[in-house]
């Protein structure tokens, strides 16, 4: 089955993402690029997109800039065969998803809704929705977000 979706980017704008940056590899270095506006963010959505095809959903609680700046340390130490958060396989994925290619990084806010307790964020059943709807190949638990 091909997960590619013809045109990801208005796809992804009717949700509300938007195009944040990019990601790509340099000298075994995983880098995060991210537009200024965007690394203030707290409880959001990320995509991480490369060719049309939806290959991570992540979120964030605290800033956008942290969790990006741990993901460059930790993919890196990945790729260049250290220990880290990411395992070595999936460096290695993540080295052969970006040979000769960069990435688009899309993000949002998380939707807040109003119950009777108070107003909600919740990014984080948007996240798991996300997940089992496509069932990007860089999540690394997809069976627990099936639809």
């Amino acid at each position: 089955m091909d997960k590619r979706i013809k045109n990801i980017d208005p796809y992804l704008k009717k949700m509300g993402f938007k195009v944040m940056g990019k990601f790509f590899i340099k000298n075994k270095q995983f880098i995060v690029e991210c537009d200024e506006e965007f690394l203030s963010l707290k409880k959001m959505i990320y995509i991480h997109t490369i060719d049309g095809e939806i290959l991570r959903v992540g979120s964030s609680k605290n800033e956008l800039k942290h969790r990006m700046r741990s993901w460059e340390r930790d993919v890196t130490r990945s790729l260049n065969n250290e220990e880290s958060g990411t395992p070595i396989l999936e460096g290695q994925e993540w080295n052969k998803l970006l040979k000769n290619k960069t990435g688009i990084l899309y993000g949002r806010q998380g939707t807040v809704i109003k119950t009777p307790v108070d107003e909600i964020n919740i990014y984080l059943s948007e996240e798991s929705y996300l997940i089992g709807k496509h069932q990007p190949i860089m999540c690394k638990d997809r069976s627990r977000h099936k639809l």
